[in-house]
């Protein structure tokens, strides 16, 4: 089981195994899932990466951070650390995560206007794209001071930092009522 020692193989068996699944399910009568329920599959395993590294920046690196010594700092943010491997992630998930959101969108307008969860759904969507907002016009360049990805003086450095995390903040705060209603658009419709 060596596989499961990288991180990518062991990704790359995740959906190896999805796909015996399928072939499974088909071979036994059932049906292949469609474009659009991929895209929802896709859509909600990139909110997984999105928002869990969210709730990690906020809950864990942010304040494990907080009496770290300048030195320390540039040490930790350096190329190829966890926090730019964690920041790269982030911003693909928030990225991934609206180009599949969109297309489902697209979808319940195509067809599925009458979609009795669909003011649950604007409203989560409206969250998730200001969301987004935050994350690829805010929080990114900001942090790519911080993280000196771009040349900054320490002040400059500190007000980003305030900047960054005040959007990570508010990207928290929509992320609870942004996420109960994707789920209530589908299984408890809260707006008749």
């Amino acid at each position: 089981m060596g596989f499961l020692m990288d991180h990518k193989k062991t990704i790359i068996a995740g959906f190896v195994l999805l796909a015996v699944i399928l072939g499974a399910a088909v071979g036994t009568g059932g049906t292949l899932p469609d474009m659009y329920d991929f895209s929802r599959y896709f859509h909600v395993l990139s909110g997984i990466i999105w928002i869990g590294l969210l709730y990690y920046f906020n809950f864990v690196q942010v304040p494990s951070l907080g009496g770290v010594t300048p030195e320390t700092k540039a040490d930790i943010f350096k190329e190829g650390s966890i926090v730019r491997r964690a920041l790269f992630w982030f911003r693909m998930g928030a990225h991934s995560t609206l180009l599949f959101g969109t297309i489902l969108l697209v979808g319940l307008f195509g067809d599925k206007l009458n979609h009795g969860g669909s003011m649950d759904i604007m409203i989560g969507a409206t969250f998730a794209i200001i969301m987004w907002f935050n994350v690829t016009f805010i929080i990114w360049p900001n942090q790519k001071k911080v993280i000196g990805m771009v040349e900054a003086t320490a002040d400059e450095k500190a007000a980003a930092g305030k900047k960054a995390l005040m959007a990570s903040r508010i990207n928290t705060l929509l992320s609870i009522p942004m996420l109960f209603l994707m789920f209530s658009s589908t299984h408890f419709q809260i707006f008749g």
